[in-house]
């Protein structure tokens, strides 16, 4: 348990909401659970509201951190590409493990944050943009519109998040991932010239 009261109540909702959802959530069992009283709660986040969305924040924030660290540690832009979505798949299949979602509550709670998916979408996008904007202009790319790409990948991405979060296949679906996105990413490179015709 963390010494920092808001952070112990922060990891202790993030785990209420999960097992949960939004609704059935009780402040009450979060405050139980982060070892704090009720009252406690109501000094650092004004409602249950608040209090999810600090939650979905720190989660986002974390998440972008660890983007940043596996990114940083990959040499080339088509291995930092690799890096970033094997990242985004890892943090869905910890999740998983963690906590087996039930459809309903998934989907509640992705209503419950659906505001703020956009500005999280964003932060993906931009991180995925330079990616490809520094591969082009190592000549390892050719990317016309690296924004756009960036965006597909990260629909794609979140779309996929919640089949890998409800699946028991996991290792299946992980697999044909893996090949559909290894052609994605091959694809990224600039065509190859033509050998040319003996004469």
């Amino acid at each position: 348990m963390s010494s920092d009261p808001r952070t112990a109540i922060l990891n202790s909702a993030g785990e209420v909401f999960a097992r949960f959802g939004f609704k059935k959530a009780s402040m009450e069992d979060i405050a139980r659970r982060a070892g704090v009283g009720k009252g406690s709660l109501y000094l650092h986040f004004e409602s249950k509201e608040e209090l999810f969305e600090a939650c979905l924040r720190l989660l986002s924030a974390q998440s972008i951190a660890e983007f940043e660290m596996a990114v940083r540690r990959a040499e080339t832009p088509g291995a930092q590409i690799r890096a970033f979505i094997q990242c985004k798949l890892e943090q869905n299949s910890r999740m998983a493990h963690r906590e087996r979602f039930q459809m309903e509550t998934l989907f509640e709670l992705g209503t419950q944050a659906r505001r703020l998916l956009p500005e999280f979408q964003q932060k993906e996008t931009a991180l995925l943009e330079r990616i490809l904007a520094e591969g082009n202009a190592q000549g390892v790319m050719a990317v016309a519109a690296p924004h756009l790409v960036a965006t597909g990948l990260v629909e794609t991405l979140w779309a996929i998040s919640g089949k890998l979060l409800t699946q028991d296949g996991t290792a299946a679906l992980r697999a044909a991932l893996d090949a559909y996105l290894d052609v994605f990413i091959r694809g990224l490179a600039p065509p190859r010239a033509a050998p040319p015709h003996p004469s």
